[in-house]
């Protein structure tokens, strides 16, 4: 990938048919790609990735691994491939060494990772200084009234898609969601639909990232892991002893239990069955519609609520690349 990557003058479109790009996903990772069809009116490509999937891209998740005389964000000209100064999110210094410098793209598209971005070395502390401020202006998005997507489809530092269900952490001051791979906060893995976090971004700390996880009952365990398998099995009943029981004790240290961890193993089977029969408006058994008594699966496919939820149980999917 180019050190410097550019998009198209305004007068010609961004990219065209039969082009390679890297098209940003709703994890915050960019995909190679290749551009199958362009619509210029609704500013998105149909993108074939890799795996031979096709999906919409919007033309802001979309960057040419072509080289083009002309600054990324406004598109107007500029004597080398490039940012003018003050385009680039933070804004280049004039001294700056120009055969060193590394745009806020390309340091992106290096340091986030599933699991987190990277928390040592160069990339990381790049990351880190440029995560300070945003590349847009975060009170120019139209939220729906639960503040779960917006309109623009703009999120974390880097803008681009996201679906806050799928690994993604909300800042408690600003209300933007985070990508999982683009913070440098995390010691474990997120889990689908895991919002048991007091999370502070780092343009409202203005500095590293601040988070803190929030305490969990036997009920949000168990409502936890059934929503994160019924995303990555694509099933909606799972059995409780070779399935829920069996995830939950090989990830028992990854899921940062707080009180809980100290339960012994003997003694969770029995709390997690416990919880799952006797609350009836989250999950639903296998006896109930004539099926195995051992299985289980949710009433409504949403993650757990937070005790501060207001909103009602939304119904989340997942797709990709």
């Amino acid at each position: 990938m180019s050190r410097r990557e550019c998009a198209a003058p305004a007068e010609r479109l961004w990219v065209s048919e039969g082009e390679d790009v890297l098209a940003r996903w709703s994890d915050g990772l960019l995909y190679l790609g290749n551009v199958k069809r362009v619509d210029s009116v609704k500013q998105c490509c149909l993108v074939r990735f890799e795996d031979n999937s096709e999906f919409w891209v919007l033309r802001k998740d979309i960057h040419s691994l072509m080289r083009y005389s002309c600054c990324i964000f406004c598109s107007r000209s500029i004597v080398s491939p490039g940012y003018h100064p003050e385009c680039h999110t933070p804004l280049i210094e004039p001294e700056v060494d120009p055969n060193s410098w590394i745009c806020r793209q390309c340091v992106f598209a290096v340091a986030t990772k599933r699991g987190g971005a990277l928390k040592r070395g160069r990339f990381a502390r790049l990351m880190q200084i440029m995560k300070v401020r945003l590349p847009y202006q975060l009170s120019s998005l139209d939220w729906d009234p639960q503040h779960l997507t917006n309109q623009q489809q703009c999120y974390c530092y880097c803008a681009g898609p996201g679906e806050w269900n799928l690994k993604m952490l909300q800042c408690g001051s600003c209300g933007q969601w985070f990508h999982e791979a683009c913070t440098q906060c995390l010691t474990k893995p997120l889990l689908y639909g895991d919002r048991f976090y007091q999370f502070q971004c780092s343009v409202c700390t203005n500095g590293p990232e601040t988070i803190q996880r929030l305490p969990m009952t036997w009920v949000d365990l168990a409502h936890l892991v059934l929503y994160h398998l019924s995303l990555c099995c694509k099933r909606k009943y799972f059995d409780f002893d070779h399935e829920l029981m069996s995830f939950a004790n090989e990830n028992w240290e990854s899921l940062l239990l707080g009180t809980l961890s100290d339960t012994p193993r003997q003694d969770r089977c029995q709390n997690l069955l416990n919880a799952l029969n006797s609350h009836k408006d989250r999950f639903v058994s296998g006896k109930e519609i004539k099926k195995k008594k051992c299985l289980f699966g949710l009433q409504v496919r949403a993650p757990p609520p937070l005790s501060s939820d207001q909103s009602p149980f939304i119904s989340g999917g997942s797709g990709g690349p």
